[in-house]
This record gives structure tokens, sequence and C-alpha cells, in this order.
């Protein structure tokens, strides 16, 4: 009887330890949630700096890169931000429930524009692009949030302010045509009705729109200038690898809001394996 006991004692203290980890992991507390996050964006993005990627290599990934994969939407591409281990399409619905919850989507409503007609188009103006902030840190744009359901720095005692903490971090856009290379320059918290952030520019840049939590009726825009543009052909083998579907996991999805098929080696790899 002691020994039973004492077995059911220890799965107790098992389960209390797992639910105050839990709950840790859940309101931050000690900054757990940050580091935990931090630590697994850390170690996202695979490198392969040795492999040297044949022109089919190329080829491949482009192909699965552009498959179609939703009913309704079209797909534009990919972004791709390692630094914070963003990896998801780009479809072309930003103003649909439907177009956020399978990824990224281009955000063309400006104050000049104010219907969208215009199709912004990756290396030139101002690429708009948007997409949910999951307030997990991970899933879609959540990880452009400096830090985890805080408003800091980007709100202090109600003033707006920038943000450097991802200043010269790489941006890449890819659609059929290339790889489009830019750098942040800066991010700012604009109002959630604000659409000027994506009236058009000269020099070409992208402005990624997400929220902010705790305070939602503010967003957060990441502005990058545009460093580079490569073929699929030229690339180096590092950036096209960062889109290599079948190695890099995709971010788009998250169970409890929206579960959905994800593009990379963590859903169905580009179409290469089936996914039950």
């Amino acid at each position: 009887m002691r020994k039973i006991d004492k077995i059911f004692q220890y799965i107790l203290l098992i389960i209390i330890l797992c639910s105050i980890s839990y709950i840790c992991y859940q309101q931050n507390w000690f900054d757990v949630h940050n580091k935990i996050v931090q630590e697994i964006r850390a170690h996202k993005v695979v490198i392969e700096d040795n492999k040297k990627m044949s022109l089919v290599d190329r080829n491949r990934i482009r192909q699965r890169l552009m498959r179609e994969t939703q009913t309704d939407l079209k797909k534009q591409g990919f972004v791709c931000i390692p630094v914070v281990g963003i990896l998801e399409p780009i479809f072309n619905d930003d103003y649909s429930e439907k177009g956020l919850q399978a990824g990224a989507n281009y955000a063309n409503r400006s104050r000049v524009d104010p219907t969208g007609r215009q199709v912004p188009v990756m290396g030139e103006g101002n690429y708009g692009l948007a997409s949910h902030n999951f307030d997990d840190g991970l899933t879609g744009f959540s990880g452009l949030q400096q830090n985890y359901q805080n408003d800091s720095p980007y709100l202090v005692n109600g003033q707006r302010q920038k943000s450097n903490w991802l200043n010269n971090q790489a941006i890449y856009l890819a659609n059929s045509d290339g790889i489009f290379e830019y750098r942040i320059k800066q991010q700012r918290l604009v109002k959630a009705d604000d659409v000027s952030v994506l009236d058009p520019s000269q020099k070409a840049q992208v402005t990624i729109i997400t929220c902010l939590f705790p305070s939602t009726a503010y967003r957060i825009t990441t502005i990058g200038q545009l460093k580079k543009s490569y073929t699929w052909a030229k690339a180096p083998d590092p950036i096209i690898n960062y889109f290599d579907l079948t190695k890099q996991k995709t971010n788009a999805h998250v169970d409890w809001y929206n579960p959905g098929v994800e593009e990379g080696v963590n859903g169905d790899a580009g179409g290469t394996k089936t996914v039950k």
C-alpha cells in the first residue's frame, strides 16, 4: 500500500510540475515564453552551406514553392525572414479571413488606391504584406513582435516608439521569377486604420503589417528596403536553401486556431509527402 501511495505521489508531483511549467510558458512568467521561443527560432532554419545547388535542384524548389495549394486564392510566392523563423506562402487576399488563415497575403489598399486595384509587384515600389499575429511568437508574423504579450517597445506610456531590434536583418520574397532580398530599416507602430503605410514609394521596399498584442488597435509595421534581386539560376545557394520546402519548416498554421496543412517539412514538404 505504501508503494502505491508513493507512486501516486510521484505522479501527482509530475502533474503539478507540468502544470506550473505550462502556466509559466503561457503567462511568460520569468520571461520563460520569450526564452523558449527564441531557442526554437535559433534552430528552426536548416542551413547547408556546403551543398552545391544544381539548376535542376533550383527548379524543383521553385516549382514546389509556387504550387497552388488553396482554392479561391492565388499564390504570389513566399516570404522568408530567417532571423525570426518566418517562412510562409503569400496569397492574394489580405482582406479576407480565408486569406489570412492560409498564410501571408499582399496588402494593397492605400490612400492612392483605396479599392486595391493595383496588384503589387515584388521588387518594385512599396510591396505591402500582411499576416496574422497569433500571439505565440512563432506562427504567422507573430515573430515580428519583439516581446510576447507586451506592447513595449512599440507603445510606452501611451506614446508610439520605433524599434530597432531587427534593423539590417534580411527579408526574402520569392516568386516564379526570382528572389528579392530586402534589409529591415525599422519597425514602427501605426493605428489599425492607417493605410498611408501602403502608399506608393519611389524606392523599392516591403512593408509588412501585423497586429500588436495586447493593444490590437495598433499595427506593427516592419519596413525593408530592396538590396538585391536574383534569378533562380544565379541566387546564392544559402538563399535558395531557405526556400527548400523538403528541409525547412513553414509557419502559416496553428492547430488551436486555424488548423491546416503546412507546406514545409512539418507538413506535406512541397507536395512530396502525404499528410494524414
